[in-house]
């Protein structure tokens, strides 16, 4: 993976949704992941990657027979991120005195898929995936698809470039393969954590991996013939991250937002000991 380091200051708070897959997205989720947001005055926003299903823009057709229903192209695409984008930035504005540098979308699989398709159709050659969908990510910072990005001691990435990421135990694999480094990361769509405290000079040093989950719609997600067999160990989430200073040390601290259902189905979560629904 490419490094870029992101200048960050105590008092940032990132928000990060799992991977959203529009058109696919669960809507009432990520209002609920939003309410959570808005609440903990998230200032800046990270889109993980897998934002675009994209599966329309594939090799992989037999997968693509949501365009029957209207789903899977570019416009429905485009149509079913854009409230959801929209509310996000706003968040992110009200807690900022700028967006600048304060939006970045990561390049997942999926939108690399776009990139794939150019092999066989020169002319996507230089058009790059965020451009197929008009204005929609103008307001974001969107990094190519090897690029993970460094908050502080933190790495953001969006995972399927993780040694270990796809692993039955995914986050305690990640921090074996990476034992010296804090990586926050999505594709999994499970949510897991790992964490191990080492000693460096006679002090103590803690170093974790996080999985956040995703947003796409569960129901698709357990009747997709391709999907289905895995998703049952799929959870919906996204994270906050707050920066802090102590002992003279820009930190941060990992809280992730899990979806849980009411009998009903009805999605909330608890952060901090609030419910939001």
């Amino acid at each position: 993976m490419l490094v870029k380091m992101i200048n960050t200051d105590p008092g940032d708070v990132l928000g990060i949704p799992g991977d959203i897959h529009a058109d696919k997205q669960d809507d009432a989720a990520l209002e609920v992941l939003f309410d959570v947001f808005q609440a903990f005055r998230v200032n800046r926003g990270i889109l993980i990657g897998d934002t675009m299903d994209s599966i329309g823009l594939s090799r992989y057709p037999r997968l693509a027979r949501d365009f029957r229903w209207g789903k899977g192209t570019v416009a429905s695409e485009t149509k079913a991120l854009r409230p959801h984008l929209e509310r996000f930035e706003g968040i992110v504005a009200s807690n900022s005195p700028s967006l600048k540098g304060r939006l970045h979308a990561l390049t997942g699989n999926h939108e690399r898929w776009v990139q794939y398709m150019a092999d066989e159709y020169p002319g996507l050659l230089d058009t790059p995936w965020h451009e197929l969908y008009g204005d929609l990510f103008d307001l974001w910072h969107v990094w190519g698809e090897a690029t993970a990005l460094k908050f502080g001691q933190l790495l953001v990435c969006h995972g399927h470039r993780l040694r270990g990421s796809l692993a039955k135990n995914s986050a305690a694999s990640v921090l074996a393969n990476y034992p010296g480094q804090n990586t926050l990361y999505g594709h999994t769509h499970r949510v897991d954590s790992a964490l191990t405290p080492t000693y460096k000079y006679g002090l103590p040093v803690s170093h974790g991996a996080w999985s956040i989950g995703h947003m796409r719609d569960i129901r698709e997600e357990l009747a997709n013939p391709a999907l289905g067999v895995h998703a049952e160990r799929h959870k919906q989430g996204g994270a906050i991250v707050h920066f802090f200073r102590a002992g003279g040390e820009l930190r941060f601290h990992v809280t992730q937002v899990t979806i849980e259902r009411t009998k009903r189905g009805k999605p909330y979560a608890v952060v901090g000991g609030h419910v939001f629904e």
